[in-house]
């Protein structure tokens, strides 16, 4: 694969990552503008990672039959139209709508973009092109955050989403230069191959460690703003971007697990380590300071992208036939574990307090670390070994 396909593959995940995450250091703004409650607010992520928790699984059957070139074309050129409608919605109720479009849409080009990558790399090279598309991943959602907020800050909570109906657009006409992925080299897909798959040792464990840390994700990310207003200094756009800045720790996490894997004895061992960080990052989030706010980010993206950079290299390694449907799965069960993220710590705050919420997330992160910390090493086998 050149590298000429990888960055148009890259930069079109970074755009999709982008259009999920944006109004997300916004969410005071939109709720102000719109007139809604808080909780009302942060529907707008949930809108979106509710399809994305659904949608996956459809697209990873239908990608098993067909190429993946046209659908990450058409993809992003339906998202730039997405994107562009959200600064023309005359209400909160047409933004959710166009939220929703994106969330049905964006799992079309990250199966795609994954399925692509999976079909086309070299046996020898495919789990680090998988832990650089997931740092790639990362890097989508610390742009799409802190751009969204300086954007803002600037020029008003429209411009940010004409930027990236702009990018999304150009990423359309590149994707049709795209060369052919390697679809022949795999089987036709049936409806029966889903359970066999979840049968598969480690699989369903791996795609829950996966949901439980990406809903403290979610969560401990989508309170961010609320909980910045209410602490010394206050709220306002670029401020809350830039809380985000922890991402970058995550693209370092990425670009490294595979270090961390041998000494620690293999992938399974990294996802619980990656899980511990999350826990330890909860109990710093809620603490009453905007310095320590600010460095539960860096603690928690570093977690959560350790566990999450090696996870989708073990299952397509260890799934030969299906990667349209493991990366199907994998995506679905991610945000699944987002959307529920997203909405439920929000309701837990409203009724119960940052106490409660901070309860919530607590008890789903460690749930993670037992699931992790129980997983065979034998479950995939020859991963002890990566290098």
């Amino acid at each position: 694969m050149n590298k000429w396909t990888l960055a148009v593959l890259y930069a079109a995940t970074v755009c999709g990552i982008s259009s999920i995450y944006a109004p997300q250091p916004l969410l005071p703004v939109l709720a102000t503008h719109f007139g809604v409650t808080e909780s009302t607010a942060s529907l707008t992520i949930t809108a979106t990672m509710l399809p994305l928790g659904l949608a996956p699984l459809a697209y990873g059957f239908f990608l098993d039959a067909v190429p993946a070139k046209p659908l990450i074309a058409a993809s992003l050129a339906l998202l730039a139209l997405c994107t562009a409608g959200l600064c023309l919605a005359p209400d909160f109720t047409w933004f959710l709508a166009a939220r929703v479009g994106l969330g049905l849409l964006v799992p079309a080009l990250l199966t795609a973009v994954m399925t692509y990558l999976a079909t086309t790399a070299s046996a020898a090279s495919l789990r680090r092109v998988m832990a650089a598309y997931i740092a790639v991943t990362v890097f989508g959602g610390f742009f799409g955050r802190f751009f969204s907020g300086l954007a803002a800050e600037l020029l008003g909570w429209r411009i940010p989403f004409v930027g990236l109906a702009v990018c999304l657009g150009l990423g359309a006409a590149l994707a049709l230069w795209l060369p052919p992925d390697g679809r022949a080299a795999f089987s036709p897909m049936r409806l029966a191959h889903a359970p066999q798959v979840l049968r598969k040792p480690g699989f369903a464990a791996t795609y829950l460690v996966v949901a439980l840390l990406f809903f403290v994700f979610s969560g401990m990310l989508n309170l961010l703003p609320f909980r910045l207003a209410r602490l010394e200094g206050g709220y306002s756009p670029l401020r809350a971007g830039t809380m985000y800045s922890g991402y970058l720790m995550g693209i370092i996490a990425c670009l490294t697990s595979h270090r961390f894997a041998r000494p620690l004895g293999g992938p399974t061992r990294t996802m619980a380590l990656g899980a511990g960080l999350v826990i330890a990052a909860v109990a710093v989030f809620f603490l009453p300071s905007p310095t320590t706010l600010f460095g539960s980010v860096f603690v928690l993206c570093s977690g959560m992208f350790l566990a999450h950079s090696v996870a989708p290299g073990v299952l397509n390694g260890a799934e030969k036939a299906h990667k349209g449907l493991v990366n199907g799965l994998y995506i679905s069960f991610y945000y699944s574990g987002g959307a529920l993220g997203t909405y439920l710590p929000g309701l837990v705050l409203g009724r119960y307090g940052f106490g409660a919420a901070a309860g919530t997330l607590a008890a789903a992160a460690t749930a993670a670390a037992l699931v992790a910390a129980r997983l065979d090493v034998r479950a995939f086998p020859g991963d002890v070994a990566v290098k």
